[in-house]
């Protein structure tokens, strides 16, 4: 079990980093913000806690795994965030397409561009 002063702020993280799921999964915007910003001043905390201790390589293997396991959900939570945007992109292009990228070059006018004067 790790000490009192390490579990507290670590668990607070994990429950975050839950948050940020949970907003990711229903697509609040409001709420994905709410918990990315507690998420990340959590997250700001523990690591100068973990500076005051002396850093992660003296709090054991607990802790490590804890980490770890912390690492990968952050992970995926930024892959399903990049799914997410790419979902949003395509329904924006669909209800207005003149957001997309033309493919051809812009036309060059009349007559390819001659423009005729008069005299």
């Amino acid at each position: 079990m790790l000490p009192a002063e390490i579990e507290k702020p670590l668990s607070l993280i994990e429950l975050q980093c839950e948050a940020v799921a949970a907003a990711v999964a229903t697509g609040e915007l409001l709420m994905l913000e709410n918990a990315s910003n507690a998420l990340q001043q959590a997250a700001l905390d523990f690591s100068g806690l973990m500076d005051r201790l002396g850093g992660a390589q003296q709090a054991g293997p607990e802790l490590r795994a804890r980490l770890k396991k912390l690492a990968v959900q952050l992970n995926i939570q930024r892959e399903n965030l990049i799914r997410r945007s790419v979902v949003v992109e395509r329904a924006l292009h669909a209800m207005v397409p003149a957001t997309r990228k033309s493919t051809y070059a812009a036309p060059a006018g009349r007559a390819g561009g001659y423009k005729a004067f008069s005299a």
